[in-house]
């Protein structure tokens, strides 16, 4: 189907970068639509990721908390089911903030957790670039 998603955030960015922010003279908006456009950019060219990543960060998850000896509910039957991954990873993810204290005291689990944010850092596919330009100033 087109325009797919990427062509849709892409044409967004163009409409903005293009037709907005020339009309842009102040520092400040100028800046916040700079990033706008990055975060615009970031999604386009990596929302296809985020279902791989969803299923890879449950997964090892719940090895990190079968290592502490707590029970993981199954990965959803659907793996296409966008909606159904992402709630199946939140509960995952909660899971994980409940048995901190039980995973730190068991010196496999936490070192697992400790590679765990590791590799969720190195693996995430919505962290966003630095652009340069000017900072958004706070107090404005």
């Amino acid at each position: 189907m087109r325009p797919d998603l990427s062509e849709q955030l892409a044409g967004i960015r163009k409409v903005l970068a293009d037709v907005v922010a020339p009309e842009l003279h102040d520092p400040y908006p100028a800046d916040v639509l700079a990033g706008v456009l990055a975060a615009l950019d970031l999604l386009a060219d990596s929302w296809a990721e985020v279902p791989r990543f969803l299923c890879w960060d449950s997964a090892a998850t719940g090895d990190v908390l079968r290592l502490a000896g707590q029970s993981v509910p199954p990965m959803p039957d659907d793996l296409l089911d966008l909606a159904a991954l992402q709630a199946h990873h939140r509960e995952v993810r909660g899971l994980l903030e409940a048995a901190m204290p039980t995973i730190l005291e068991h010196e496999v689990a936490h070192a697992a957790v400790v590679q765990l944010f590791r590799d969720r850092s190195e693996r995430y596919p919505l962290a966003a670039r630095p652009q340069g330009g000017f900072a958004a100033h706070a107090a404005r």
